[in-house]
């Protein structure tokens, strides 16, 4: 038997084996210890709702929680709240590690800034196309005599004329001058019952009328909204002078829109 094998039959070699093996396994139950507490092992929160939460109130709110937040992204939407957060990740009631970030996305404060398109000498279906199209809102229309009937001769921005290529911020109202040709003082009064507000006003600048009084009635949503009334009348024979208003009244009612349409066909 070799002076190997004879050493490890021993008691002494059996000691120093078991007091190194209790050592390794002590110290992988120190490490593994500490590596759980360092990574929060098997520690998890669940993730609040962000959503709603304006800019200002994300430090108190996530003041006694442990849990860190991102802003990643802003968008821009005039129908919703300014400075809001819209969306988050991960989502609310979402198991996450302590300490995790939590990336926010939310709506600007201050809506982005567009160059002012060209409209004048285009026609007015084009203008309020375009209108649209960049972000912008038609405000009034308002014709004058001139021999270019039906285009723009002029836009406006806060009563002053603006030029194309100035800087201005998305969701802005502009003003039109438009012709209406030389010699014609009067317009027939358009039906206007039924048309989204959109859908009217492009309809009376057809016309070389302008909105009046806006009323709602029974609303759920404002942009879907249609007209059930107007002040004067459609049903009327008489004309109305350019430019003049006409006061609009919508509703999200289809049943009475239905109904008051069908009686004023039938008049």
């Amino acid at each position: 038997m070799t002076p190997f094998i004879q050493f490890i039959k021993t008691k002494l070699f059996f000691k120093h084996f078991s007091i190194a093996l209790i050592t390794v396994i002590t110290l992988f139950l120190i490490i593994f210890k500490l590596l759980g507490n360092y990574t929060l092992h098997n520690e998890t929160i669940v993730v609040p709702e962000f959503k709603g939460l304006k800019i200002s109130e994300l430090d108190n709110f996530i003041e006694n929680k442990t849990l860190t937040y991102l802003i990643i992204d802003s968008v821009y939407d005039i129908k919703l709240p300014k400075g809001t957060v819209i969306k988050q990740d991960p989502e609310a009631s979402t198991k996450v590690k302590a300490n995790r970030t939590i990336y926010l996305y939310v709506t600007s404060i201050l809506p982005p800034q567009i160059e002012m398109p060209k409209l004048e000498d285009k026609s007015l279906r084009q203008a309020l196309a375009m209108i649209e199209s960049y972000g912008l809102k038609a405000g009034k229309i308002n014709a004058i005599a001139d021999q270019c009937n039906n285009c723009v001769l002029q836009q406006l921005f806060k009563k002053e004329k603006i030029n194309p290529g100035t800087l201005i911020e998305k969701g802005s109202i502009i003003d039109l001058i438009i012709g209406k040709g030389l010699g014609e003082d009067s317009s027939e009064i358009p039906c206007l019952l039924g048309l989204t507000k959109a859908e009217a006003i492009s309809k009376l600048a057809a016309y070389f009328l302008n909105a009046g009084e806006i009323n709602f009635e029974q609303i759920t949503d404002s942009s879907t909204a249609k007209i059930y009334k107007q002040s004067p009348s459609c049903s009327t024979s008489n004309n109305i002078e350019t430019g003049s208003k006409i006061d609009l009244f919508f509703t999200n009612n289809a049943s009475k829109i239905a109904a008051i349409i069908a009686d004023t066909i039938t008049k």
